[in-house]
């Protein structure tokens, strides 16, 4: 589940060629739609629009001069109505940083971008188009592996669960045992009713579907696993049961493993967001679910690597439950 971004590209009918030079230098690094593979029959352009935003990480519209208009006495080319419409469709959804609107040269800037720094290319009669293609791209996937080293909340809730159970579940629950380890106390694993913590470690599974309810993953999980039931006391709220592999509670190891319940709510905003009616994930459904389990454990993974306390305890797994 290695990133590839999901780039929407739209464009005019008069402009396509443009904008599929632009996929064409970004196909080794995304998976990039051109609008014309997006949408859907049986759906206006405005519910097909709309309805895409989740589906994709990033958007660029590409403005060419199709059209010509006078504004304030001065004749100028400018873009379709239709792109900078657009343009605020996917930023309102996605975020500005998420969202490129490229604009052929000379051709009239809408005043609300003023200021704003927009990849231009000039006309593709000039002889340094592709070069200027070719740029505008390189800039374009920059952005991308730069903006990719933060965690943005979107539509579906990934960052904030991964943050909520980050937070008030694995950071909590270390800490305790840590204390537990610090006071020498006494566990029962297995068949050992007098362990003792000498090192710890904890793995968070992430399964690579949420098909099933996370409740059952766990439980399968456990039966099919040498895995035994252990009540951690945080000193917090509340206290946890975990999932423990006796298989390797030796030499003084305490291997803990959890399988994130929050999960559940993740797979019920795909359902609401996808309206599902069906038994089953589409296309669509499952693109969303492969791109908020790899949000949800990239954000986990940033978190922990930068907590004193989990940094060297805990790792991430995503398996096939």
């Amino acid at each position: 589940m290695d990133f590839i971004p999901n780039i929407f590209i739209g464009s005019s009918t008069e402009g396509k060629a443009v904008a599929e030079k632009i996929k064409d230098q970004l196909a080794s690094f995304a998976d990039c739609k051109m609008w014309t593979q997006a949408f859907e029959l049986g759906k206006s352009n405005f519910e097909n629009l709309s309805g895409q935003i989740a589906f994709y990480d990033y958007a660029i519209l590409v403005a060419t001069g199709d059209d010509v208009i006078v504004s304030r006495k001065r004749k100028q080319k400018t873009s379709r109505d239709n792109i900078l419409f657009e343009f605020g469709l996917f930023t309102g959804g996605l975020g500005a940083s998420r969202v490129f609107y490229m604009m052929e040269e000379e051709i009239k800037i809408p005043t609300d971008l003023y200021g704003i720094t927009l990849p231009f290319f000039p006309s593709p009669k000039e002889p340094d188009f592709d070069t200027a293609i070719v740029d505008c791209a390189n800039k374009i996937k920059e952005h991308i592996e730069t903006k990719e080293k933060t965690f943005d909340l979107g539509f579906l809730p990934s960052t904030a669960l991964a943050y909520g159970y980050f937070t008030n579940f694995l950071v909590r629950t270390i800490e305790g045992l840590l204390e537990d380890q610090a006071k020498k106390r006494k566990f029962t694993i297995g068949n050992n009713d007098d362990f003792e913590i000498m090192d710890l470690k904890f793995t968070v599974l992430i399964p690579d579907d949420l098909s099933d309810d996370m409740f059952s993953k766990v439980k399968a999980k456990r039966l099919k696993g040498s895995w035994d039931k252990l009540n951690v006391t945080t000193g917090g709220i509340r206290d946890y049961d975990f999932s423990v592999d006796v298989s390797k509670a030796i030499n003084g190891e305490l291997h803990l493993i959890d399988i994130p319940l929050t999960l559940n709510a993740l797979n019920k905003a795909i359902e609401l967001y996808s309206k599902k009616q069906h038994l089953g994930k589409d296309f669509k459904e499952t693109i969303l679910e492969e791109r908020e389990i790899r949000n949800f454990r990239r954000a986990l993974e940033y978190l922990i690597s930068k907590n004193t306390f989990t940094k060297d305890i805990v790792n991430v797994e995503v398996v096939g439950i």
